[in-house]
């Protein structure tokens, strides 16, 4: 461990777990798209990348061309789908990368770089059912689609779309976005326009829409353990873990932090924590959040610091330097997980997660 002592520790074989879960909510003949932009949700998007191929994942998913080319420099081969990156041209014929297309401009674009290095490059075609974010509104899809189908060196791979609130217990609109979908698939396939893959189903989608799961599906947030709806199974990847940078003993009336926004009741014992705003761990937390130290819970002290925490460890009677502090996991029959700090923090857990910082070391447990 570095002398720092905060670092991540990332669970593997958890990680193997939740893709079972996704396995078995969406059947055998199903193809997954694993997406593992953001680092991986702030989880390592290589080693986490690594380990989802040799659990049988062949498709990943990024956001953007530099996350994508950073996989293939790390040896990765598999095909990379990149969602949101329109330009960047050269990246992905260098790359070898799958652009997700969303107008027709896009689409003659990488199609006359395909000529002009005689390649033929395969992309995956956004539908916009109701996000309003990228994507062609099935009207001008009915238009474009075509003249898609007859640019040269272009392969149709995917059509896709994106749900607004899958995660919601109320589907009306996740299902009219769902049959909008299908409807524009039917009438291309109609058309003699087919395309290998159709996906529209992210993680909520994956657990509580099973007419969502056409023949891929994109699993997001429950790789790494957490979904609205829950599924039974998950578990989260990712602990956040420390040591104790100080302990100190201080009387009653002693402010502690910026602000002097707490002050000690009592003889108390304060342990500083290495880890704060800079960090990923919100500010929002100050003299709200807790740690857990020898299994139990402990509360902040104060305000978040830039690079540090203060607790307040008086009723923990074997608190010690040798003691870990977990910031986010579990330690003994107590667990702190990302939602409880999303809703301490008023956020939601797919922030927390990718919030915490590259100074943080990930260390992976198999």
């Amino acid at each position: 461990m570095e002398p720092r002592k905060c670092f991540a520790e990332i669970d593997l074989n958890a990680l193997s777990g939740n893709l079972g879960v996704a396995r078995e909510k969406t059947g055998s003949g199903r193809s997954i798209l694993a997406v593992v932009k953001a680092d991986a949700y702030g989880h390592g998007a290589v080693t986490v990348s690594k380990h989802l191929i040799r659990e049988g994942v062949s498709v990943l998913g990024t956001a953007f061309t530099g996350e994508a080319a950073a996989l293939r420099e790390s040896g990765i081969t598999v095909p990379i789908v990149v969602f949101f990156d329109r330009d960047n041209i050269d990246a992905y014929f260098r790359y070898g990368l799958t652009p997700v297309v969303s107008d027709l401009a896009t689409a003659g674009r990488f199609s006359a770089e395909a000529r002009r290095r005689n390649r033929l490059i395969a992309i995956h075609i956004k539908i916009d059912t109701g996000m309003s974010r990228i994507g062609f509104d099935t009207d001008r899809a009915r238009r474009d689609i075509p003249e898609i189908a007859c640019l040269q060196n272009i392969r149709l791979e995917g059509l896709m779309s994106h749900f607004s609130d899958a995660d919601l217990e109320d589907k009306e609109f996740a299902n009219r976005q769902l049959k909008d979908f299908i409807s524009l698939s039917d009438e291309l396939r109609r058309k003699k326009i087919t395309f290998r893959y159709y996906h529209m189903a992210n993680s909520a989608a994956v657990i509580s829409m099973p007419d969502a799961h056409l023949n891929m599906v994109r699993p997001g947030i429950m790789l790494y353990g957490y979904s609205y709806p829950d599924a039974e199974g998950l578990k989260p990847v990712l602990s956040l873990k420390s040591g104790i940078l100080l302990l100190k003993k201080v009387p009653a009336g002693t402010p502690v932090s910026y602000g002097r926004t707490f002050i000690t009741k009592r003889e108390s014992i304060i342990a500083t924590i290495p880890a704060g705003y800079a960090d990923g761990y919100s500010r929002r937390l100050s003299n709200t959040g807790e740690v857990l130290i020898s299994g139990r819970r402990a509360p902040l002290a104060g305000r978040v610091c830039m690079d540090t925490i203060m607790a307040d460890v008086t009723h923990i009677p074997d608190v010690s330097y040798a003691s870990e502090v977990v910031l986010i996991g579990r330690q003994g029959n107590e667990e702190i997980t990302a939602e409880e700090i999303a809703r301490k923090t008023g956020t939601i857990t797919y922030e927390v997660l990718t919030s915490i910082g590259q100074r943080i070391k990930r260390v992976y447990k198999p």
